[in-house]
C-alpha cells in the first residue's frame, strides 16, 4: 500500500481521515504501514523511546470492526505521546535510568479523551529528561535528532514529538511545554505546535515539572489537525464564530525586537509572516512589552525551585540514576530562597496582567518562534535554555495559550518558523488566525527522508 507514502506530507485531516471514510484504506493498514517507515528511519533520528508496536495493532483492529456511525472525530489517527505521559502498561521513563521500570498503571486523562476519540497510540516519543535535562548523552536514549539533518537539534525538550511528526512516523504528538517545550521542537522541525492555556487541558497523568509552568498541547501538519486534538483533549470546541472578521494583531516595537538579537534568517521568517498577514487583511499593531529579561528571570525563578522541590530529594538520594545535566539543574535550583520564589510567581502573575492589558483588543501577538534556528546537537550548552532571555517564557509566565507555525526554511534548509500568542483561554480565535496565516504562508510540507539528506 502506498497511501502513508503519498500523503505523508499532508495532514491527517486531508489524507487519511478521507481514505478511511472512503473505505479505500483501513486502520491496520495506516498503522502497519506507518510502523514500517519507523523501522527504516527511527535508528538514525532517535524519535521514540518505545514503539507500540502490538498494542497499536490491536487498537487498529478494533477502530476497523466500528461501525461506521459509532467512530470519533479522530479514528485512526495516530499519535505519539512524549514520554513524561503516561500510557496504560508501558513505563513513563521521563527520558531517564530513574524511571525505567515503572509501567503506568492506567492512561493519562488525556490518553484516554484521544483513544475514545478513535485516537491510536503508537509509541513514547523521546525527550528530555524529566522534560529538562536537555539533549544529553548519558541518558538509556539517545538524544532525538533533527530529521532535516540528523547532525542538528530537533529543539527540545519534545523533541522526539517533533521528529515523529516532521520524519511522517505518525499524524501528530503530544508534547509538553514549561517553558518552550512544544513551540521550540515545532519551529526547528517545521511543523505546526500548539501550547494550550494553563489548565485547559488536565494534566492527571502527567508527570510534573514546574506546575505553576506546565501545560500539554497538540504537534501535527497543519493548525486543523491541532484545532481537532485540542478539542478530543480538552472537551470543549475549538471553532470560531467570528472567521471572517479580519483581527487585529499585536507585534513588539522594534527596539524590544532588537534586543533579542534574532538571525538574520529568524528576522525573514518574521517578516516573510508579518507581510502575509497584511496582505491578507490584517492589521499589525505595535505595541510595548514587559521587558523580556525580566519574564525570562521570574519563570526560571519560578521553574528551577518547583523542579528542586519535586525532585532534589530523590536526586540526592540516588545520585547515579540521574544525568549530569538534570541533576545538576536540580540542585542548582535547591539555592532559590522562598522570598525569591514567591517574589518570582508574584512578578509572574504580574506580568500576565500587563500582556493582558495588552492583546486586549487584539487576535493576538506576532512573535518569532526563537531567535536562532537549529544548532549542531553536539554543540548545544547544558544550559541554553539560561544563555539568552528565553522568548518562549513569555506563553508560559503568563499561562497562555501559543501556536508555532512553519514559515520557511533558510539557505541550509533549517525549518523557521513564528509563534502567536493570545489571551488566556481563547484557543479559538487564536486557531482561527492560525488557519487563515497558515493558508496565506503556503509552508511547503515535506517528508525529509525523501529528499536523500544525510544517507536517508
Amino acid at each position: 500500500m502506498k497511501l502513508r507514502a503519498e500523503q505523508d506530507a499532508r495532514s491527517y485531516s486531508e489524507s487519511a481521515a478521507a481514505a478511511l471514510a472512503a473505505n479505500t484504506t483501513t486502520v491496520v493498514e495506516l498503522v502497519e504501514d506507518h510502523l514500517a517507515h519507523i523501522a527504516r528511519h527511527d535508528g538514525t533520528v532517535s524519535a521514540f523511546i518505545h514503539v507500540m508496536a502490538d498494542e497499536a495493532g490491536q487498537q487498529a483492529a478494533m477502530l476497523d470492526a466500528l461501525d461506521p456511525d459509532s467512530r470519533g472525530p479522530l479514528h485512526g489517527m495516530i499519535l505519539s505521546v512524549k514520554d513524561i505521559i503516561d500510557v496504560a502498561g508501558t513505563s513513563t521513563t521521563c527520558g531517564s535510568h530513574s524511571r525505567l521500570d515503572r509501567p503506568a498503571e492506567c492512561d493519562a486523562l488525556l490518553v484516554e479523551r484521544l483513544r475514545k476519540a478513535g485516537a491510536v497510540i503508537i509509541g513514547k516519543a523521546n525527550c528530555h529528561e524529566f522534560a529538562f535535562g536537555g539533549p544529553a548523552f548519558d541518558l538509556p536514549f539517545p538524544p532525538a535528532r533533527n530529521p532535516w539533518d540528523s547532525d542538528l537539534f530537533p529543539g527540545g525538550s519534545s523533541s522526539g514529538s517533533g521528529v515523529s511528526v516532521a520524519a511522517g512516523f505518525c499524524h501528530a504528538s503530544i508534547g509538553s511545554d514549561t517553558a518552550g517545550s512544544i513551540r521550540l521542537p515545532s519551529s526547528h522541525c517545521g511543523i505546526v505546535g500548539l501550547k494550550c492555556s494553563r489548565d485547559s487541558v488536565p494534566l492527571d497523568g502527567v508527570t510534573p515539572l514546574s506546575p505553576s509552568l506546565d501545560s500539554v498541547g497538540p504537534m501535527a501538519r497543519s493548525v486543523a489537525d491541532c484545532a481537532a486534538i485540542y478539542e478530543v483533549m480538552a472537551s470543549k470546541e475549538a471553532t470560531s464564530t467570528n472567521a471572517d472578521s479580519p483581527p487585529v494583531l499585536a507585534v513588539p516595537e522594534k527596539a524590544w525586537m532588537a534586543r533579542l538579537e534574532c538571525e538574520p534568517d529568524v528576522v525573514a521568517a518574521y517578516q516573510k509572516a508579518c507581510d502575509a498577514f497584511r496582505a491578507g487583511g490584517f492589521e499589525l499593531r505595535t505595541v510595548s512589552m514587559p521587558p523580556l529579561p525580566a519574564i525570562h528571570a521570574a519563570s526560571a525563578v519560578v521553574m528551577m525551585r518547583e523542579v528542586a522541590d519535586l525532585y532534589a530529594d530523590e536526586v540526592r538520594g540516588h545520585y547515579s540514576r540521574f544525568g549530569e545535566m538534570f541533576r545538576n539543574r536540580v540542585l542548582l535550583g535547591e539555592k532559590i530562597t522562598d522570598r525569591h520564589y514567591r517574589m518570582a510567581l508574584a512578578q509572574c502573575e504580574d506580568f500576565a496582567g500587563q500582556l493582558e492589558a495588552t492583546l486586549s483588543g487584539t487576535g493576538g501577538m506576532l512573535l518569532p518562534a526563537y531567535p536562532v534556528g537549529p544548532a549542531p546537537l553536539a554543540a548545544v550548552d547544558k544550559f541554553y535554555f539560561l544563555a539568552r532571555p528565553n522568548l518562549n517564557a513569555i506563553a508560559n509566565c503568563a499561562g497562555m495559550p501559543t501556536l508555532s507555525l512553519p514559515v520557511l526554511r533558510d539557505a541550509a534548509r533549517r525549518p523557521l518558523g513564528v509563534q502567536l500568542m493570545a489571551a488566556r483561554g481563547t484557543e479559538s480565535g487564536l486557531l482561527t488566525v492560525g488557519e487563515r496565516l497558515e493558508r496565506l504562508l503556503a509552508y511547503p510540507h515535506q517528508i525529509p527522508f525523501a529528499e536523500g539528506r544525510n544517507g536517508h
